[in-house]
């Protein structure tokens, strides 16, 4: 039997999944449902906000909560660190900084802030660390140097690019995208002259 994992509607959650969600707190807001099927028994990762704290919380299919953890905190801008709030200030150059949520990243040890933006084209998410440095941006196609762009282009045909993120990584840029060929995902990080720094399968 195939695993699988696919993203679902809430309305098709086990009526024992959804009580326990409701049980969790008044003002739940449930943002992403994962369904993964293992060796023919299901489980369920929720992304969730209730007050100002993200959560992912697992479940089985009786409603017993496998796992849980704490995501992002929202944060007022106020509370930022002063490098941090610059970065976010100077990219948001004016426009609306809608919300801003601070993660302790275990890979780096720190503090990161991640910010989202409104601008007159488009809203899209910034990650800096506290010390005011840019970790990803999200950017469109028409952003891309040349050579990223045709880089990209010629890996995603017959498919799509889905998600498209600027990075710094040891003080280069790179430019990585979620493709989807024929229903499978992966990932491609290029650099700015189309190079590939790193490829990810699922």
């Amino acid at each position: 039997m195939d695993d699988i994992e696919r993203l679902i509607a809430v309305d098709r959650l086990p009526a024992p999944v959804g009580a326990a969600l409701m049980r969790l707190g008044k003002g739940i807001q449930i943002l992403q449902v994962q369904e993964n099927i293992d060796g023919g028994v299901a489980t369920y990762e929720i992304d969730l906000l209730l007050a100002d704290t993200y959560y992912e919380v697992e479940l089985d299919a009786e409603g017993n909560v496998i796992g849980s953890e704490i995501e992002s905190w929202i944060v007022p801008l106020a509370s930022v660190t002063e490098p941090a709030r610059r970065a976010i200030e100077n990219e948001a150059a004016g426009a609306a900084i809608l919300e801003i949520r601070m993660e302790i990243e275990e890979d780096r040890g720190e503090v990161v802030y991640e910010a989202d933006i409104r601008n007159t084209t488009r809203t899209y998410a910034l990650r800096i660390d506290s010390h005011g440095t840019l970790i990803e941006r999200d950017i469109t196609m028409a952003m891309l140097p040349p050579g990223a762009y045709w880089a990209l282009v010629r890996a995603a045909q017959g498919g799509s690019i889905v998600e498209l993120d600027e990075e710094l990584h040891d003080g280069k840029l790179s430019y990585e995208a979620n493709i989807v060929i024929r229903g499978v995902e992966f990932e491609l990080s290029v650099d700015a002259d189309g190079n590939v720094v790193e490829l990810n399968y699922p």
